[in-house]
């Protein structure tokens, strides 16, 4: 039997589609900062479900190698948000939850960045691999895209300045080796390279930085230390600087929260930084750990 769709039928779906299109076109037009958000969320969210999917599959073929997979991160609220590149820096109050899950050698690193006004920072979906993995010697490499929101005020088609968000997107890779020179002691090196994609200024960033980090430190018998200074050259496009930096944190064994501060210093840059940046966090951090079972535990 063959069923036939009527004409009115037809007509009214033409028009209603017509229709929606039309209010879509104008809320384009008139709510520009809102539209290139909302653009912008359903393509995060979108990488982020794929991403998820793709590190369900691959953690569970990590399983031969080891059992043990991760979920840990940090979630911290800064007075002043600062990126491993200055040029991105926030420059303002932040919230930054930073993520890790996988297994011994493969992991997904998500990174999200918010003012605390509630405006995206930064997104950056980091996938690492651990090609050498040993006692004293590790190397990984990792790939990520990135998006990097920025607000301004621009006129709109009245010549009234609106608020308007825009978005960047990035590709970057990287490699870093580290040796292990005592259980508190670790010398790491980190080249990572990236650029710009879709209509905008093309941008090459090169980014190298070497230092040792300090772990565990006893201050007392309640408390530690860890810290990691590093000097690092950036090169973006056509201009590049040397920079010399630290981060550090202070806290109580066996509990959650700890202070933390990032400090950097612009040694000598054709890069347009402030000399001096510096930022104190609030840092809350989880660590758990989930075993693989051929049967359930009942």
């Amino acid at each position: 039997m063959t069923h036939c769709v009527p004409n009115y039928v037809v007509e009214t779906l033409a028009n209603r589609l017509r229709r929606n299109y039309l209010i879509f076109w104008h809320f384009s037009q008139t709510h520009p900062s809102t539209f290139v958000y909302i653009k912008s969320v359903r393509w995060i969210g979108l990488i982020l479900a794929v991403f998820l999917l793709f590190s369900l599959s691959a953690f569970g073929q990590d399983a031969p190698m080891s059992n043990s997979n991760h979920f840990r991160g940090n979630i911290s609220v800064t007075n002043n948000g600062l990126s491993l590149i200055p040029a991105f820096s926030l420059g303002r109050p932040a919230a930054i939850f930073e993520m890790s899950l996988g297994g011994e050698r493969l992991s997904f690193d998500p990174e999200l960045r918010f003012a605390l006004d509630g405006k995206p920072w930064s997104f950056i979906f980091w996938w690492r691999y651990k090609i050498v993995k040993s006692d004293k010697f590790t190397l990984h490499v990792g790939a990520h895209p990135a998006f990097i929101f920025t607000t301004t005020m621009e006129p709109d088609a009245n010549g009234q300045m609106v608020e308007t968000t825009k978005t960047q997107r990035f590709f970057a890779t990287e490699i870093s080796p580290s040796y292990t020179i005592s259980p508190k002691t670790k010398l790491s090196f980190l080249y990572l390279a990236g650029r710009s994609l879709g209509k905008v200024p093309f941008a090459l960033n090169q980014f190298v930085t070497v230092g040792p980090s300090f772990t565990n430190i006893s201050i007392s018998e309640k408390y530690f230390f860890n810290a990691r200074p590093q000097a690092f050259y950036l090169k973006m496009n056509e201009k590049d600087g040397f920079f010399a930096s630290s981060s550090m944190a202070i806290g109580r064994r066996n509990f959650p929260i700890s202070i933390g501060g990032i400090i950097s210093k612009k040694i000598v840059s054709e890069i347009e930084v402030d000399n001096w940046i510096w930022n104190i966090s609030l840092i809350y951090s989880f660590n758990n750990d989930f075993i693989k079972r051929s049967n359930p535990i009942l």
